[in-house]
Formats: structure tokens, sequence, C-alpha cells
């Protein structure tokens, strides 16, 4: 889905993709190095970045956590919700990935994940993931 992404001064939009398998106690975007540069957090991280190990399907992997960002829906349409993010810079990944926090707070609701369908919750229309390139 597309996303907006706002941290400091910069806004990007992103193609980011759902993962309920990314479990946090707070709400999260994964970016990868790319996405960071576009933000102004690559390589240069703000003095606030905490260095972190998680766990993923792979193996362990260092992360750069920052906090400040926010996030929202973007889209035709939808009213956008602004939910304060962390901002988890990855040197493994190239996709954008959000967790279940993240997914909770902007109200999807996965409909056929194998279909790329979903909705906001408390809505009835049935909308397409994003092409992701």
């Amino acid at each position: 889905m597309r996303l907006g992404i706002e941290y400091r001064d910069k806004y990007i939009e992103v193609v980011g993709l759902v993962n309920t398998g990314y479990e946090g106690d707070v709400p999260e975007i994964l970016i990868p190095i790319k996405t960071a540069e576009r933000l102004g957090v690559w390589p240069n991280l703000p003095e606030e970045t905490l260095i972190e190990t998680y766990k993923s399907a792979s193996g362990l992997m260092q992360v750069y956590r920052i906090r400040g960002a926010r996030v929202y829906l973007v889209g035709r349409d939808i009213k956008p919700v602004k939910v304060d993010s962390y901002l988890v810079v990855s040197e493994y990944t190239d996709e954008v990935l959000i967790n279940d926090q993240l997914i909770s707070s902007l109200g999807i609701v996965i409909e056929d994940p194998a279909k790329g369908l979903w909705r906001i919750r408390g809505e009835t229309r049935i909308r397409e993931s994003e092409s992701y390139s």
C-alpha cells in the first residue's frame, strides 16, 4: 500500500508491505538504506538512534531504530490518520515493511493476502494493493 512518511522536515511516499509476522510493542516501519537516504537519516544517523538486534525469519540482524516519524496511508478517498512510529533502518532489506502495531493503528484489515485485497476498518470498500516496483 502507498504510505506517507514524515520525519523532521522531510516527507516521502513509498509502497510498503504489510507483514503481520513483524511483531512489536509499538508502531514501526522497517526501511531499506535507500529510503533512509531519502528521509535524510542515512548515512548520518540522528544522535538519538538506538542500535538493536532484531530476530527475523533469516536470523539476527542489526538495525538502527529512530523515534519521531509519522506514517499514514495515502490514496484517493483515504482520510489520512497520522500514526507516530519508529523508523527501523536495515541494511539487509530492500522493501519497506510495516509491523503489526502500525497495521492496527492505521486501521488496515487484510481481506485476501494472496490477491492483495484489503480495506480500512469500518469501511466496506475492498482495495487492491499497490504494485511494487
